[in-house]
């Protein structure tokens, strides 16, 4: 049997215990009245009675009614005393509940509720069975965590931060949950070297880490538990039925822009077969629709092929509906044609103007060559403060200072923490990095390079291509910028000022394919008109081809936010939870559209895993029925109410 009494003041249990003295004192008042002479007392029996009754002997002889008042009072201070017992479970002295708000907790595959409204009720009858020893924080995570009470024993803020927690559409990335829970329980230290100075931060605090998820994530192996006692509670079932699209892009025709072409891929991320039809969307008509059969596990491929001249964002929805409608519609855009406009300082270079001037680069790229004495004057200045430009390439020298751009430095150099290896030499290449979008479709094993150097770059970079003294084709971000580094040039000049090669790549495919990618990539440009997508609450940060003062940033058919641009014409939304087109307007002119869908496979593969990996070790899933507390107050105050009943009955039959 436990108690929890529900007055915490003590002056409040002063009152209480003077309730039953007060009950008793009132049965030694005695009465006072006027002496009256009468010739008889026969007729006054009563009043004699009533004499005996005021002697303090016979005051509380066979009192019925004050035994029942004094049970009534005693009653009432069992039930404020809370009596119950607690069924057999672990100790809840201090608990951490971690629950997954990500996408995959809207799955509807529990009858009548979601995930995240199920995993809500467990932990609402966890925080029911507390007791006011009993200490819990709630974390809520997607792809990052946020605390929604801190420790505390006061279960009415916990109900009403468990109440205020929302499920989103993003990504899970269970990590940062439990790096948040692993500083409550696990300090640090002072100092990491081990000498005498070396104190203990705080003490230990172990606690049971509750985790309440479908367990829709990576395995966490880099992380030590430490006092963390983890208890995973798997909230889902196994045999799911989920159709969802994990791509959907479409892009122009190079050859005939006004032909556009849509690509989507279907995954059966359910433990059953599907034939249904797919149905692409252009506002509210409909395009065009396909049928589709899935098998268990399996993926396919669909296509469209449509005309549209302007700036069109298209849906694709599943007609079917499944255990997660959120991956069921994807969206895609096919931007304005535009173009970019790059500034080329060299003090000559044909292969490289002439990459910049075939037939592809000259649709999507305006290029303005200038020599390096343009680096000297005013108007250069002038020209990187207005941010007119999306790219400079820097042949053969370099700026003071690095520009608001993005830029592309070929046999030199950048300001700042790069720096060269060795001497120049021949460079034999020995590795490609073919996955980055710079490389794309490029091959550069045949190239000979006769003279160039190994270059190191900043914290960040990322090493493209290697030769066998080391890097030679370095990109590396700067607050927001990209600078892509060439560590030989393309072409040199000879003692006597001759322009001579120093490379025979301008002679291959790969180069003019290389400068295309490097407009795509570090220019944006995009001649085929496809709007990017990005994942659910992803900041997606745009740059303007024209300069605006203000423009409008909203999904279709809802209102829109005003945003101010920055000088350079950069522009950050971070309001993408909600999947859907977004289009960027100055007053009716559309400047540019991105789109926001899911696309994870993680998310949509809903089936809840009985056990996960966390910390180097698995824990299964626990039992998800809690232990309640069987009050016994309510039964205090129901006898406590019969007894008030049968005390007013025997009051009522005495005075009648």
């Amino acid at each position: 049997m436990t108690w929890i009494p529900a007055l915490q003041s003590p002056w409040l249990w002063g009152l209480l215990a003077a309730v039953p003295i007060g009950i008793v004192l009132l049965y030694f008042l005695k009465l006072r009245r006027e002496p009256v002479e009468v010739p008889s007392t026969y007729l006054w029996m009563r009043t004699i009675e009533d004499l005996h009754v005021n002697s303090l002997l016979q005051r509380l002889r066979r009192s019925l009614l004050l035994l029942a008042q004094l049970l009534v009072v005693a009653l009432a201070a069992i039930a404020l005393f809370r009596p119950g017992l607690r069924g057999q479970s672990e100790s809840l002295d201090r608990m951490v509940f971690l629950l997954d708000s990500s996408a995959s907790m809207q799955a509807t595959d529990l009858e009548g509720n979601t995930r995240f409204e199920a995993a809500k009720e467990m932990i609402g009858g966890q925080i029911d069975a507390m007791t006011d020893q009993d200490s819990a924080m709630l974390i809520t995570f997607d792809d990052r965590a946020k605390v929604m009470q801190s420790f505390t024993s006061d279960r009415r803020r916990l109900r009403d931060a468990l109440q205020r927690s929302e499920v989103s559409n993003r990504s899970t990335d269970v990590l940062s949950a439990l790096r948040a829970a692993d500083g409550l329980a696990n300090p640090r230290r002072s100092s990491e070297m081990g000498d005498v100075n070396d104190v203990q931060v705080a003490d230990a605090m172990p606690a049971t880490l509750k985790l309440y998820s479908d367990g829709g994530f990576s395995p966490v192996t880099e992380f030590d538990l430490g006092n963390l006692t983890p208890e995973y509670h798997a909230v889902g079932t196994g045999e799911v039925d989920n159709l969802a699209i994990i791509a959907f892009s479409a892009q122009r025709n190079v050859e005939d822009p006004t032909q556009v072409q849509a690509f989507a891929t279907i995954a059966n991320a359910g433990t059953v077969d599907v034939s249904t039809t797919v149905s692409l969307m252009i506002g509210d008509d409909l395009v065009d629709a396909q049928a589709v059969d899935v098998g268990a596990s399996e993926q396919t491929g669909i296509s469209f092929a449509f005309a549209a001249d302007e700036a069109t964002t298209m849906r694709l929805r599943i007609d079917r509906k499944d255990q997660l409608d959120l991956d069921n519609v994807a969206y895609a855009g096919l931007s304005p044609i535009r173009s970019v406009r790059v500034l080329v300082v060299t003090p000559g270079n044909e292969p490289l103007e002439l990459a910049l001037a075939t037939e592809k680069a000259a649709k999507i790229c305006t290029a303005d060559v200038v020599s390096p004495d343009f680096l000297e004057s005013e108007s250069f200045e002038k020209r990187m403060l207005s941010g007119v430009d999306d790219l400079v390439i820097f042949d053969r020298c370099r700026p003071d200072a690095l520009p608001a751009t993005n830029t592309f430095f070929i046999g030199a150099l950048p300001p700042g923490e790069w720096s060269w290896r060795g001497d120049p030499q021949p460079v034999v290449l020995v590795d490609v990095d073919r996955s980055h979008p710079l490389l794309r479709f490029v091959d550069l094993f045949s190239l000979l390079i006769f003279q160039g150097r190994s270059l190191d770059g900043p914290d960040g970079s990322a090493v493209l291509v290697e030769g066998d003294a080391g890097p030679v084709l370095t990109i590396a971000p700067r607050d927001g910028y990209q600078d892509l580094v060439l560590g030989f040039e393309v072409v040199s000049q000879d003692d006597d000022g001759a322009t001579v090669a120093n490379t025979n790549w301008y002679a291959e495919r790969s180069w003019p394919v290389f400068i295309l990618n490097v407009l795509r990539y570090l220019a944006g440009a995009a001649e085929a008109g496809g709007a990017p997508s990005h994942p659910t609450g992803q900041t997606v940060r745009l740059r303007l081809e024209s300069a605006v003062d203000e423009v409008t940033v909203g999904r279709e058919a809802e209102a829109a936010r005003t945003i101010q641009p920055s000088e350079t014409g950069f522009l950050e939304v971070v309001d993408t939870d909600q999947p859907g087109n977004y289009l960027v307007r100055d007053d009716d002119r559309v400047l540019s559209l991105f789109s926001i869908n899911l696309f994870d496979r993680t998310e949509s593969r809903i089936a809840a895993k009985p056990e996960i990996e966390l910390g180097y070790r698995s824990v299964e899933a626990a039992d998800n029925t809690v232990q309640q507390r069987q009050e016994y107050w309510r039964i205090a105050l129901l006898v406590m109410l019969g007894l008030l009943a049968v005390e007013w009955w025997y009051f009522g039959k005495r005075i009648a």
